[in-house]
């Protein structure tokens, strides 16, 4: 993943890892995208919210990385402010740190689930 120095500290928990190693032919744009997140993860992401019959995403932004892949993260300092956020990780970690929660496409990554390859098995 990424390497080099941001003005946000990274995250990660076992469902990004595992999304981020079966997109192997898009790791090089996640990884733009991500280092772009970490630059600056308030610029062109979009806050997530509760719709009926979904997950819960309130406190959550994601990233577009094409038209149908999405990156789903936490700002450790938003999420410790929303209090209904069932996804801060943040225990521990400074405020200026993104936690990177899944990736892959729009209705696996807002429903936070493991992608297609889980289901093929």
């Amino acid at each position: 993943m990424l390497t080099g120095s941001y003005r946000y500290g990274d995250g990660y928990i076992p469902l990004f890892t595992r999304n981020y190693a079966r997109y192997k032919s898009m790791q090089a744009r996640i990884d733009r995208r991500m280092a772009r997140v970490l630059e600056n993860p308030y610029h062109n992401t979009e806050r997530l919210g509760h719709e009926p019959g979904q997950a819960n995403l309130r406190g959550c932004r994601s990233a577009r990385i094409d038209r149908n892949f999405r990156l789903v993260f936490v700002i450790c300092e938003e999420c410790r402010a929303v209090p209904e956020c069932e996804y801060c990780f943040c225990e521990g970690l400074p405020d200026q740190t993104v936690v990177f929660l899944t990736v892959g496409t729009h209705e696996r990554a807002y429903a936070l689930r493991e992608s297609e390859a889980e289901y093929d098995q």
